[in-house]
């Protein structure tokens, strides 16, 4: 089933079973699935809280297990795409990984 499909139920029960898979490959030093399903944690996040946080055009934003932040110059769904302060390229993050007090 498709993320965006789901309820905010199905979607906070396919964040757990993601954190859990994601903890065990952390444990197992699995850098490359972790990052995976980290991704498809906050995608699964995005969509759970894309009607209640407001992401502002223009506004620099810092990144969530990230040392860069993010320019947000438009949203697409629940993607935030901006250019990224270390590289000056434009990139697309989920709209959770997003830090409102940047």
């Amino acid at each position: 089933m498709l993320l965006s499909d789901m309820t905010k139920g199905q979607l906070q029960r396919e964040m757990d079973q993601v954190r859990d898979k994601g903890q065990a490959a952390y444990d197992a030093q699995n850098w490359i699935e972790y990052e995976v399903l980290m991704k498809r944690w906050y995608l699964a996040k995005s969509y759970l809280i894309h009607d209640s946080f407001q992401v502002q055009i223009g506004r620099t934003y810092a990144l969530t297990e990230e040392l860069d932040r993010l320019t947000v110059r438009e949203l697409r769904g629940v993607m935030a795409w901006g250019i990224r302060e270390s590289t000056a390229h434009e990139s697309a993050v989920p709209i959770a990984m997003l830090l409102e007090q940047a």
